[in-house]
């Protein structure tokens, strides 16, 4: 399961790079064990589910060919990747990494960062083989650009990821105190209001979650993960697929699912009905979902994505997370 992590395999293990870097001192491994590459994800200090090993094998049963490889230093793991192929005919036409490389020390040195970005570019990046469009794992910021600039990549477009994280080690008191006033009386309403919280992972109430979270694209005119994507996800990995049902009598009058990888819960999917809205279900679920995966060892809740313009962004921002935005979307030949 995603969710199992070995011990750390270097653990605060310290590489004392060469004065001057080059490609040459990094070596590129395939990993083909998810427990093995579940353990390097938990060296990343701020992981992403989009290089988790389900996601890519859900990816895989999309007929993308999943490249995961570790870059290392000597002995030393410095970085992962999981890179998807688009082939044809067996020939690369394209290359596809999604929020990645992840570094794997934490505060890596500008030289750590453009040796990672410089190797990738040069196993992936040829005219000959179709080009490498990446939205790097590195956060938003001119020296961040710069450095891949350096490393021969070209910005494709200024769309970036932009999420959230809220931290679970704290006390969930102090983590309710953190909210907005409005989303904390908000809150306090759903939870008067006579709501029942339901959590489950089996397929049937999956496929509950992924029937509604279609419509709701269908109704609202949106576009989104797909059906089949999620379908594959969750049976690749299906403990870590977690639905929250909010029930009002006996009907569910709302609902979320969130994905776990490691010691992060991320949020992948939302529904509310009418009755939903006016009972205040979205603040009761994101109160629940927090509550439950501190208890099940999480220490991160990443709300899953915010939109400029858009209202849920809005109220995703009233459970006040550290915001975070990645360099955005970049190119090479």
């Amino acid at each position: 399961m995603i969710h199992e992590t070995s011990a750390r395999l270097t653990a605060g293990a310290v590489v004392a790079f060469p004065a001057r870097q080059d490609t040459d001192h990094v070596t590129i491994t395939e990993i083909h064990d998810a427990a093995r590459w579940d353990g390097l994800l938990a060296l990343a200090d701020h992981p992403q589910l989009t290089q988790t090993y389900a996601y890519g094998a859900a990816k895989a049963a999309q007929n993308w060919k999943i490249v995961r490889v570790c870059l290392s230093i000597g002995t030393v793991p410095i970085a992962l990747c999981q890179v998807l192929e688009k082939r044809i005919f067996g020939i690369r036409v394209v290359s596809r990494i999604n929020r990645g490389p992840l570094m794997l020390q934490s505060n890596p040195s500008n030289d750590s960062v453009l040796t990672v970005y410089r190797a990738i570019r040069q196993r992936w990046g040829h005219w000959y083989s179709g080009p490498l469009t990446i939205a790097p794992g590195l956060t938003q910021s001119d020296e961040n650009a710069a450095l891949l600039r350096q490393a021969g990549f070209v910005r494709r477009g200024k769309q970036s990821w932009w999420s959230g994280r809220i931290d679970l080690t704290r006390p969930l008191d102090a983590i309710k105190a953190g909210f907005a006033s409005t989303f904390r009386n908000r809150l306090r309403k759903a939870l008067d209001g006579g709501l029942t919280l339901r959590v489950a992972s089996d397929v049937e109430t999956a496929d509950w979650m992924i029937a509604r979270h279609v419509e709701n694209m269908r109704d609202k005119g949106f576009t989104a993960v797909d059906a089949n994507f999620l379908v594959n996800l969750r049976a690749t990995a299906p403990q870590d697929f977690i639905v929250f049902q909010a029930i009002l009598g006996d009907k569910p009058i709302a609902g979320m699912s969130v994905i776990r990888f490691g010691d992060v819960a991320e949020y992948h999917t939302g529904w509310f009905g009418p009755e939903g809205r006016d009972a205040n279900a979205g603040n009761y679920l994101m109160w629940a979902i927090m509550a439950e995966m501190k208890a099940r060892g999480c220490t991160t809740f990443d709300i899953g994505g915010l939109y400029e313009g858009h209202g849920y962004t809005q109220f995703k921002r009233g459970m006040r997370p550290l915001e975070y935005r990645l360099a955005g979307e970049w190119v090479a030949f």
